[in-house]
């Protein structure tokens, strides 16, 4: 499980810098010459209003840094495990949408489907991925004003757009077209789907949250800095 020098309180939305320790509490598993390891983090966030914890535990094969350690040292050793076959969030209990998507940069009617496939990811994943699904296709409508139509097609036209859409993203929504039975159904119906497993549907939500910064919430901070620039040189002028 991967801590990054920056964290996000779920919570509160604050913005604060990880320090193993005072914020951030890691602890690594495995049994004695086992192949398996449990990692868990714990974050505290410090914004005085809040405070509250956040509990994540993830699960999969031994880290080859972790082979020949004693369990202390393996506390203190910090990564991704390799074949992770459960990750999960514990705290907080609410598994919605993350608040910085609240944004109003980010329309109301992604943002609602992307909160539901938040809220459905334990309950049902084939539930949780049709929602995910019909935020993405809203993504794209809403961003590139297409009219609604086939998924397939409109990522045609999505990856004509060069330059103004990157691969990986082409890449990510062709994913998300043929996880579970959606390529077997019309195109333009995601009201039924197959059997999706958590894994996938979670792949999606991800999927979902790497466009919104990317679409979203990227150009409306930079057109806020921009616009901040703008009045600086003009009132210096």
């Amino acid at each position: 499980m991967k801590i990054d020098d920056v964290h996000r309180c779920p919570y509160c939305g604050y913005m604060y810098q990880t320090a193993l320790g005072q914020n951030v509490f890691s602890n690594m598993f495995s049994e004695p010459g086992g192949s398996v390891a449990v990692h868990s983090v714990i974050f505290v966030c410090p914004h005085i209003a809040c405070g509250k914890p956040e509990v994540a535990v993830e699960a999969g094969a031994v880290h080859a840094s972790m082979k020949g350690k004693a369990d202390a040292d393996r506390q203190k050793i910090v990564c991704d495990l390799p074949g992770s076959f459960f990750s999960e969030r514990l705290l907080p209990n609410d598994s919605g949408g993350k608040p910085e998507f609240k944004a109003d940069s980010v329309p109301d009617a992604v943002f609602r489907d992307y909160d539901e496939a938040c809220r459905l990811l334990k309950a049902s994943p084939s539930a949780s991925a049709t929602y995910a699904r019909r935020c993405l296709q809203n993504m794209v409508r809403k961003k590139f004003k297409l009219k609604p139509g086939k998924f397939q097609n409109e990522i045609k036209i999505l990856s004509n757009m060069a330059g103004q859409v990157r691969q990986e993203v082409i890449d990510a929504l062709e994913r998300v077209r043929k996880i579970g039975k959606f390529k077997a159904m019309p195109e333009d119906d995601v009201r039924i789907i197959g059997e999706v497993t958590y894994m996938e549907a979670r792949q999606i939500i991800e999927i979902i949250e790497v466009i919104l910064f990317d679409w979203f919430l990227a150009p409306a901070e930079r057109d806020k800095k921009t616009g901040s620039l703008k009045a600086k040189l003009g009132g210096g002028a």
